[in-house]
């Protein structure tokens, strides 16, 4: 029986922590689990992953990139499985060779694609993203290199959340679309761009799975319980003595499609319909 430390950095996370469980009780090996989490607040997590040590864990499930560079700079050599990381190099995660894991950020041509299929007559796109966010700097950066060519593009960087309550007057220049990296003060504050978005009738398409519930027009996203399972098969690998390092970090493959009919229907716009076939989830 193997003694896993699973370290998570908000609820939000809770389907790769269930992914990852349920990839275990499938293929093995059998596992015990200490599980804490820091509930949003970063600054916890060294002090959690130092817990997770001292209780013997075996091996350290991390969910996010602050909890996995917790984990890793362990001075303990407890081997560490991540996912949802963005930028797992980027993040200084592998250099100690003592981590792989999933990466969870959908490759931006993928979600030019997808925008082009969800609103075919958009011709300038603006990208709003939180400056401060390395993650949303960094897939704001590629979105723009992928749509280069594509779409005209126009640039929404915001340094604090309350930047947001004036957003309507950036908005005057009325993109056609609205892209939203991933990133904790956009996401946080979705309401305000929302509100604005649709006073302006501009469609947003977001990153994260909880804005499309909550108003934006479809997202193309990873699907954390998946990756979770892939996880499982990492740590099966590791804790039967293989290297870390030796595993390459996978990638986040096949992307859900979540869209909202009722934000469609808002906006005076219609699903494509080779859309809602593939989606996994259409919010009414």
């Amino acid at each position: 029986m193997h003694h896993i430390g699973i370290l998570q950095l908000t609820q939000h996370l809770d389907d790769a922590v269930q992914g990852f469980k349920a990839g275990l009780a499938e293929d093995g090996p059998e596992a015990t689990f200490t599980y804490l989490n820091a509930d949003g607040n970063a600054a916890l997590l060294p002090a959690l992953a130092a817990e997770l040590a001292a209780r013997g864990a075996e091996l350290i499930f991390a969910c996010s990139t602050p909890a996995a560079k917790a984990a890793v700079d362990l001075a303990a050599s407890i081997p560490v499985v991540f996912t949802p990381v963005f930028d797992p190099a980027g993040a200084g995660l592998l250099a100690a060779g003592k981590a792989t894991g999933m990466a969870g950020m959908v490759p931006a041509a993928a979600k030019v694609a997808f925008m082009r299929r969800l609103l075919p007559a958009a011709r300038t796109v603006g990208v709003l993203y939180h400056d401060g966010d390395a993650n949303a700097v960094l897939e704001a950066d590629n979105f723009r290199l992928a749509a280069a060519g594509t779409y005209e593009l126009i640039n929404f960087a915001v340094s604090r959340s309350d930047h947001l309550s004036t957003f309507d007057e950036r908005l005057a220049v009325r993109p056609d679309a609205l892209f939203l990296p991933i990133g904790r003060v956009v996401e946080e504050n979705f309401a305000t761009v929302a509100y604005y978005a649709e006073l302006a009738g501009v469609p947003v398409v977001a990153s994260s799975p909880a804005n499309v519930a909550a108003g934006a027009l479809g997202a193309l996203t990873a699907d954390h319980y998946k990756l979770g399972c892939a996880c499982a098969g990492q740590a099966a690998r590791i804790l039967a003595g293989a290297a870390p390092s030796s595993l390459l970090v996978g990638k986040a493959d096949d992307p859900d499609v979540l869209l909202n009919a009722a934000a469609a229907r808002s906006l005076g716009l219609t699903l494509p319909v080779e859309l809602v076939k593939i989606a996994r989830e259409v919010y009414e």
